[in-house]
């Protein structure tokens, strides 16, 4: 009998460490994202990175089930202290060009790279479900990269992008095993991430502090429609406030994460569904002032308050309003807006489930010790009082 020397070079501990690596940037990218998007003032990159964050947490998913059948604990830290300094790093980027440049020009292309070499390299039949795993990924990774290189062809590759070329060799790639020259002392080009409290928005747009919350009485249904569309476009501020939550809660479990990555592209999803309905009207989406001061008003709070006057507050009260529109649109002959809006619904359903599913673990992590109930009443009395008033009350909390 003739024995056949295997030409694979990754075993099953290798795999698995690999494997986590790989889960470790997904999942970083994808808090760096959320952590940018209020921050990013460019509306076309804040529309892709409510979905590219989404995207990277189905990467992650993918991983994470795979992990989850080969080591117990599924999520450990990378045991490199050189991969933890560049995701630490990335997110200190100094423009938000500059971030996704560094992080779809310099750590996704080369995480594609490693992906198709590892499909390679392991046991095709043993491992089969990390190739399956793989070839889904795959799908998204690619449609990024051509992303980035259209939104970013007018970027030119500066001190940034070699600063993320420079760390990510120091941690021997993506793989770890290649070779680490010495890490960078420092970067002049670093700016200190802090999440944002402001909601950025590129100069297009003008800023307005409306009345958020209060509803119009009994207008026609030609401006009820407008002016409904008109709030659809501005629904990145429901968004922002997400991918805040998501950036301020790293202690919550995967699928809070998981979750809440849903959630915040569901919301990108309804701006640009307002978009396009103005489109589809001639209208330029742009004229309509920004009321940025929603999101200021949230994010003065703590994760769980946030939360909970976003899916509690703003998303339970949504449905009867949406259902009178359905009825007067329907007066129109307006199925296009019919169809936008209950689609809007089911999402904002699936929103509603969500915070009655994390509200009682993010009161446990932040140590509120009070029944579910009674927060939930008192967080929507404070959502009437300062939100659905119009009052939008900043307080000094010096």
């Amino acid at each position: 009998m003739q024995t056949v020397r295997p030409t694979e070079q990754i075993d099953f501990e290798t795999n698995k460490r690999l494997l986590n690596r790989y889960r470790f940037i997904e999942y970083e990218s994808l808090r760096i994202l959320a952590g940018w998007l209020p921050a990013t003032a460019n509306m076309e990159f804040k529309l892709a990175m409510g979905r590219l964050l989404w995207e990277d947490a189905q990467h992650v998913q993918h991983l994470y089930q795979r992990l989850r059948e080969v080591q117990t604990p599924a999520f450990r830290p990378p045991d490199d202290p050189a991969l933890e300094e560049l995701m630490a790093q990335a997110i200190n980027a100094p423009s938000e060009r500059d971030l996704l440049a560094g992080l779809f020009r310099v750590i996704k292309p080369a995480l594609v790279d490693a992906y198709r070499w590892h499909i390679g390299q392991t046991f095709a039949n043993p491992d089969a479900p990390t190739l399956y795993a793989f070839k889904h990924i795959l799908v998204d990774e690619e449609e990024q990269l051509d992303w980035a290189r259209a939104a970013l062809a007018q970027h030119p590759v500066g001190g940034w992008e070699e600063h993320i070329a420079h760390l990510l060799a120091a941690a021997g790639g993506i793989t770890g095993q290649e070779a680490r020259p010495p890490a960078p002392l420092s970067t002049p080009v670093a700016t200190p991430f802090a999440p944002p409290r402001q909601a950025a928005r590129d100069p297009r747009f003008s800023l307005v502090n409306r009345k958020a919350g209060q509803v119009l009485s009994d207008p026609d249904a030609h401006t009820r429609r407008q002016l409904e569309f008109e709030n659809y476009s501005q629904e990145m501020l429901a968004a922002e406030t997400v991918a805040l939550v998501i950036y301020l809660s790293p202690d919550m479990p995967w699928e809070f994460t998981y979750d809440s990555a849903r959630h915040c592209y569901d919301e990108t999803r309804h701006c640009k569904l307002g978009i396009e309905w103005m489109a589809h009207y001639g209208l330029d989406y742009t004229s309509v002032p920004q009321n940025t001061r929603i999101y200021a008003w949230r994010s003065q709070y703590d994760a769980l308050t946030q939360y909970t006057l976003l899916t509690m507050g703003n998303e339970v009260h949504a449905f009867p309003y949406r259902h009178e529109s359905i009825k007067a649109y329907a007066q129109l002959d307006d199925k296009l807006s019919i169809q936008y809006i209950t689609y809007d619904m089911a999402d904002e359903r699936t929103h509603v489930i969500y915070g009655k599913r994390w509200i009682p673990e993010l009161m446990a992590r932040q140590g509120v010790d009070k029944p579910v109930d009674q927060f939930v009443e008192e967080t929507v009395a404070l959502w009437e009082k300062e939100y659905r008033s119009g009052l939008l009350p900043i307080h000094d909390r010096a």
